[in-house]
């Protein structure tokens, strides 16, 4: 009889832990090269999130209190009616925060909100109520995007990086209009040209409201003013799909002609969307996170490339002034040998130092304008450093990389070139074997 005794095998790590590990694994890497991680952290088994964008009296909230059904939980209005990122959690107990409080209850990929600042900190939300829809779900509402008079005008933080920073961390988008504003405030405009590009895989663009329109002409005539605005705002030959519902037990428009069964249907895909949002986030999260090593990766290639070029610079420029300061010695030794002490002599000295001074400045100016030459020509030496992956034409990806990384790196070598190591000793070729297993 076999007594022999096995073992239960170890459970296998969750993608959250995954993800963690990797980054720890990089960190170093990131640190030396002082690059800043877009998703430092992923909250091991969170939930999904789903963000509402839009222009005030969109319907965001009110879509909001529709998923959740029974008493509102949100509140709505014709004018702007909260100016607060509301996050909206399940809990038994039913409770409101706001501020740092509020923060304190959020996971803690969501704390880095702190990093922009305490107007922003002040206008974090969080509700904790008892529905259905919450224990799969973490809803994201937001403030109505305006059209200011002038550009002066300040929310007192920096409104799109909030934005793009809840771009990076949500598994769905819903950018809503109405309409009265088909697509043409000024905020939605430049969040869908600025902070929302390279996530409209998660984007969904809802035309809300549509029960208001009397006829099929009237409403094609908003239709078409909204796929004119956007045709202009999304970076794409083709529109993505734009989803026109309205929700239901509102009053419509009096005498309408307009057939709303389909709208109907369009606003049921969307809900199932938002419910089935779970089985986005693995996918989500494995797209960050290559998407933020790439970016490690490409970083790195083309810090190294300039830096050693500089370092080479650098160096010829010492040897040049250690030159001149040889040259100079000899002739003071000469000249001293000759005249022995003399004001001849100390002319001769004065000068030798006031050349050899001179001679610094003009190397080390030299040094730093071929660093601007360099910082001038970054997109030459990405094209190079990935020439063999570019001919190819089977990375395309590596432009949407590229985008990213480029502005970011082009700050840090006026800023901080020195701080950058010339090796890497091995890490970077870590980071490509990582890469090459995930799947760039």
């Amino acid at each position: 009889m076999d007594t022999t005794s096995t073992n239960p095998a170890p459970p296998a790590p969750s993608p959250d832990e995954g993800v963690q590990r990797l980054y720890a694994r990089h960190r170093a890497l990131a640190d030396r090269f002082c690059y800043t991680f877009r998703r430092s952290t992923v909250s091991p088994n969170s939930l999904p999130y789903v963000l509402f964008l839009g222009n005030h009296s969109s319907g965001k909230s009110s879509f909001i209190n529709y998923l959740l059904e029974g008493n509102s939980v949100q509140d709505v209005g014709i004018a702007p009616t909260d100016d607060a990122f509301t996050f909206i959690l399940h809990g038994e107990n039913e409770r409101d925060a706001v501020g740092p409080a509020a923060l304190e209850m959020l996971p803690e990929e969501l704390k880095q909100l702190n990093n922009f600042g305490p107007e922003l900190v002040q206008r974090v939300r969080v509700k904790v109520r008892n529905r259905d829809v919450l224990k799969n779900v973490v809803l994201v509402d937001s403030p109505g995007m305006i059209d200011a008079s002038e550009k002066s005008i300040s929310r007192g933080y920096d409104f799109f990086g909030v934005i793009k920073f809840l771009a990076e961390i949500t598994d769905l988008v819903l950018m809503m209009f109405d309409p009265d504003k088909p697509g043409t405030t000024g905020e939605a405009v430049e969040a869908m040209k600025g902070p929302l590009t390279g996530f409209f895989f998660k984007l969904r663009l809802i035309f809300n409201k549509c029960d208001r329109f009397s006829s099929m002409y009237d409403y094609a005539r908003a239709y078409g003013a909204l796929c004119w605005n956007l045709a202009h705002a999304l970076p794409f030959k083709d529109l993505p799909k734009i989803y026109n519902c309205y929700l239901p037990g509102r009053a419509h428009a009096e005498g309408s002609t307009l057939d709303l069964h389909d709208f109907d249907a369009l606003r049921d895909e969307v809900v199932s969307e938002i419910k089935s949002a779970n089985a986005r986030r693995a996918d989500n999260i494995k797209v960050a996170v290559n998407k933020d090593l790439s970016c490690l990766e490409m970083h790195v290639r083309v810090a190294l490339r300039i830096r050693r070029a500089v370092a080479r610079r650098q160096w010829s420029a010492r040897a040049m002034f250690a030159g001149g300061t040889l040259l100079f010695l000899a002739a003071d030794f000469l000249v001293a040998k000759a005249c022995g002490f003399s004001l001849l002599t100390l002319g001769v000295l004065a000068l030798s130092g006031l050349v050899g001074f001179a001679l610094f400045g003009i190397l080390r100016h030299g040094v730093r304008r071929f660093l601007e030459q360099q910082v001038a020509e970054l997109d030459r030496h990405f094209t190079e450093e990935y020439n063999r992956e570019l001919s190819l034409g089977t990375r395309d990806d590596l432009h949407q990389y590229w985008a990213l990384t480029q502005p970011v790196l082009a700050g840090l070598l006026r800023a901080r070139w020195r701080d950058l190591p010339v090796f890497h000793w091995g890490a970077l070729t870590r980071l490509q074997r990582d890469l090459s297993r995930t799947g760039k």
